[in-house]
């Protein structure tokens, strides 16, 4: 309970006791007529309501009891010494009566929301630790991988690493590549031949081709530099070996 509604359930209990006070010291000529009739249901009423007010305002359920209890005691009191009221122990037995009724129904009422509301937290908490535990539980989903940029911060493969995956042949003629097909001439400089294998891209960089595997072919010297002469070209011979 807020602070602000216990300070407005104290002040109507302050307001009820109040009026129950006045109304029963006044005289009973100033009293409105025929509530003689039914005095003990009046007490009865009065003093639930004021049972109920205090345990709204915070009051614990015993000491609700014994603070309505002794106001009757000490009204009844004040009424034997007016001179115009008396001491009556049926009016105190009826404002027991209404005080235990309403405090006691009160307070199990109260009890009862309060269970309720704390069952429905534990129920939240162990629905919140389930889906935690779900949560750790389920498979991470990582991004796709974006093949294109991988390649490209590897760079070029070389041949060896293109035929380890595809194979060794041609991807144009489709016949064997020769490692074998090269020279050095006296300089010591390696001049490759037409059968030597080496890296073809279906689509070249410059027109937006990439370094991915699917874009990555293993050629001949001959066929590769044919096709990138003439693009249009479809069909390839098998070249002949520059140095057999």
């Amino acid at each position: 309970m807020s602070a602000r509604m216990l300070i407005l359930w104290r002040v109507a209990l302050a307001a009820a006791a109040t009026a129950i006070a006045w109304s029963s010291l006044l005289p009973p000529d100033d009293l409105p007529a025929g509530v003689g009739v039914h005095d003990k249901v009046v007490h009865t009423v009065g003093y639930a309501v004021l049972g109920v007010l205090a345990v709204l305002s915070g009051i614990r359920w015993p000491w609700s009891i014994a603070l309505v209890i002794a106001f009757g005691v000490v009204l009844e009191g004040a009424q034997g010494l007016v001179g115009y009221r008396s001491f009556e122990w049926a009016d105190l037995v009826a404002d027991s009566l209404g005080a235990f009724a309403g405090v006691l129904i009160t307070a199990r009422i109260r009890q009862e929301m309060l269970q309720s509301r704390l069952g429905r937290m534990r129920e939240e908490k162990r629905a919140d630790r389930r889906a935690r535990r779900a949560a750790r539980r389920a498979p991470v989903v990582r991004r796709p991988r974006n093949t294109a940029k991988a390649a490209a911060r590897r760079g070029q493969p070389t041949w060896q690493q293109v035929a380890k995956r595809q194979g060794a042949k041609c991807w144009l003629c489709g016949t064997r590549t020769y490692e074998e097909d090269r020279m050095r001439d006296a300089s010591g400089v390696e001049r490759p031949g037409r059968t030597y294998p080496t890296v073809d891209l279906v689509i070249p960089i410059e027109s937006g081709g990439t370094l991915d595997d699917g874009n990555v072919r293993l050629a001949h010297r001959h066929c590769a530099t044919a096709r990138r002469e003439n693009p249009a070209l479809r069909e390839f011979g098998r070249p002949p070996r520059t140095y057999p």
